[in-house]
């Protein structure tokens, strides 16, 4: 009898630590972040590269639909969500702040090391001293396809 309720008290232990885990990935938290607006395909694999270079890479890169995304000085990539459930396309509300310096306000969830953000306020902000002094870029002369 020992065995059976040792074995019932691991499980009960071992689902509710699986409930709280996973009620913890799904918890929003109200932010503001602040990165560039970028295509998805050169974030991930150019590092070097945080501002978008004036190459027309970025714009290319929209124009075949590739998916944006917001890069912090931090490296942290968000994906932009909408306010709706379930989530609709936003896309043109963000194409003209693609490649700028932009401030979201909204919920943020992570998942794993996902973050997504929902856009309740998206505006352009003045590049500072410190982005600049985060940016890597000049290592990339083109864009590649």
């Amino acid at each position: 009898m020992n065995t059976v309720l040792k074995i019932a008290a691991v499980c009960l232990f071992a689902w509710s630590a699986a409930g709280a885990r996973s009620q913890k990935q799904t918890e929003e938290r109200s932010a503001v972040i602040v990165g560039y607006l970028r295509d998805s395909g050169c974030v991930h694999r150019f590092h070097e590269v945080v501002k978008p270079l004036p190459n027309g890479c970025l714009e290319a890169c929209v124009r075949a639909g590739s998916p944006l995304v917001v890069l912090t000085k931090d490296d942290e990539v968000y994906h932009p969500i909408s306010t709706e459930m379930p989530d609709v396309d936003i896309r043109q509300k963000l194409l003209p702040f693609a490649g700028k310096l932009v401030r979201i306000v909204g919920s943020v969830y992570d998942r794993g090391s996902s973050h997504s953000i929902v856009v309740e306020k998206i505006e352009e902000v003045k590049d500072d001293a410190d982005q600049k002094a985060h940016s890597r870029q000049g290592k990339i002369s083109s864009c590649q396809m």
